[in-house]
């Protein structure tokens, strides 16, 4: 009998140690998402200098760009590079280089009417300008948010080069899908980049 009282008692306390409550384990959803945003945000820390230097092949320019920048070409020719406040996960923007020509002189004539010089700093800019014996027409302008899309900006870089008195060529660099926000957050490097577009030096890298 006690045999058997002694079982019983064993029983009932097996039971009552399985149902108390399992203790809550330490959650590690938030370290892990914290850990996962860091390793995902991949974009350089401003300052960045303009250290690398790369020349258009079959251009006349050079522009001076960040050193993790490069180059890819193609139907399309891009040049890319990340920014401090590009999207996720690396910053890395891009824009199209391209030439045309040759087109009648004239145009520049339009340009010359349309243009409208800065003052000061401005998001909207409209302007010519000489590079050597070249002529720079640079237009950026804010296309309205819609519909859920950001502000964005429409920023293209014209070079037109003399062919004969009639006729020049022309070299283009656009600026592809970037937003208002991001313009203002990485204007300083952006400029400078748009800024040191110069007559090519006979070394340096190329782009077809």
């Amino acid at each position: 009998m006690r045999r058997n009282l002694s079982w019983i008692c064993i029983g009932i306390a097996a039971m009552c140690s399985c149902d108390k409550p399992q203790g809550r384990q330490p959650s590690t959803k938030a370290s892990s998402t914290t850990e996962e945003s860091e390793v995902m945000d991949r974009r350089p820390k401003a300052p960045l200098a303009l250290e690398r230097t790369i020349h258009l092949l079959d251009y006349p320019l050079q522009i001076h760009v960040p050193e993790q920048w490069v180059i890819e070409y193609g139907t399309v020719n891009i040049l890319q590079g990340p920014t401090p406040h590009g999207r996720l996960p690396d910053g890395r923007i891009h824009l199209i280089v391209s030439k045309q020509g040759p087109l009648t002189s004239l145009v520049l004539e339009s340009l010359k009417a349309t243009t409208r010089p800065t003052t000061g700093p401005s998001i909207e800019q409209e302007e010519m300008r000489a590079l050597g014996k070249m002529k720079v027409y640079e237009r950026r302008s804010v296309q309205p948010a819609t519909a859920g899309v950001p502000a964005m900006m429409r920023w293209t870089i014209a070079i037109y080069e003399p062919i004969d008195k009639e006729n020049v060529r022309l070299y283009q660099i656009s600026f592809l899908d970037l937003s208002r926000e991001h313009f203002e957050k990485d204007r300083e490097l952006l400029e400078s980049i748009v800024k040191s577009i110069e007559v090519a030096e006979p070394s340096g890298e190329s782009i077809k």
